[in-house]
């Protein structure tokens, strides 16, 4: 049997090998809220009416955090305090994702909103911010 055919094999096999087991890593432990860390669903509702704010999320690229009015229970509005501001691409990463995240919460009325394709870490960081202050309602 000719070699060449064999060591591409073998190559193919191997890189097919470390492609299904890499893993991708938890970043400073950034993940997407799946429910209420008070232990609550993510749909429960209060009657709470004012504003809340949430803790500072650390990002690689900043600080992101939110307040959140809130009017019997229902989010009216979402604000960033903090996004990531940093020079050239992360101020515009901001710029973009952070109108599309508020969107997101206003329809969603919670913290389990999509995810802003180019701004990974600024969604996370905004959900948890959200999550946070969401928490303190309930």
């Amino acid at each position: 049997m000719p070699k060449r055919p064999l060591v591409a094999t073998f190559l193919t096999v191997a890189a097919l090998a470390l492609l299904l087991s890499f893993k991708t890593p938890d970043v400073a432990g950034l993940t997407p809220n799946t429910g209420n860390a008070a232990g609550g669903s993510p749909g429960a509702k209060s009657n709470y009416s004012g504003q809340l704010t949430g803790n500072a999320i650390q990002i690689p690229f900043g600080t992101v955090q939110v307040q959140v009015t809130m009017q019997n229970g229902t989010i009216t509005d979402v604000q960033a305090i903090q996004l990531p501001s940093g020079g050239g691409h992360t101020a515009e990463v901001s710029a973009y994702a952070g109108p599309q995240l508020r969107t997101e919460a206003l329809q969603a009325q919670s913290a389990q909103i999509d995810t802003i394709s180019g701004a990974t870490y600024t969604s996370y960081g905004y959900q948890q911010s959200l999550q946070s202050a969401l928490d303190q309602a309930h």
